[in-house]
């Protein structure tokens, strides 16, 4: 992006910011400015107990806001930082969220194995919903 203001049509952003920097080097924000682009799931904590979710293609990371672009509403979604939680990368070319690092599973174990599917037949909103499915109830709040 731009040394100054960034647009896109109607929609304005300010200058990147670097967070590659001491104070801000292994934050939230350095980790989600090297993804930009790609497609998210972000929850927020709203009080003391209610999780929220919104997702979309990561769009701009600032030091305290985030912005998400809803692809299918077409609309730009602006974010509190500071009450993220929780982001999940979607690989939307296999419809399905980048594998956690487990040392302790067993390879060929059911519980680790992943479903196969095409490369390139989920759009993120469909790799979204495929995520969100397979989460088990007790996850969910």
């Amino acid at each position: 992006m731009s040394e100054t203001a960034n647009t896109n049509g109607a929609f304005t952003v300010p200058p990147d910011q670097d967070f590659n920097t001491m104070s801000f080097q292994g934050s939230i924000q350095q980790v989600l400015q090297e993804n930009v682009g790609k497609y998210v799931i972000v929850e927020f904590l709203i009080g003391t107990y209610t999780l929220t979710s919104r997702q979309g293609l990561l769009y701009y990371v600032g030091t305290q806001f985030l912005v998400l672009y809803d692809e299918f509403e077409s609309r730009f979604v602006v974010c509190d930082i500071f009450s993220v939680k929780f982001v999940t990368f979607l690989d939307t070319r296999s419809g399905r969220s980048i594998p956690p690092l487990d040392l302790t599973a067993v390879p060929g174990d059911a519980s680790t194995d992943v479903p196969a599917v095409e490369a390139g037949t989920l759009t993120p909103s469909q790799a979204a919903y495929a995520h969100a499915t397979r989460r088990t109830p007790a996850t969910r709040l």
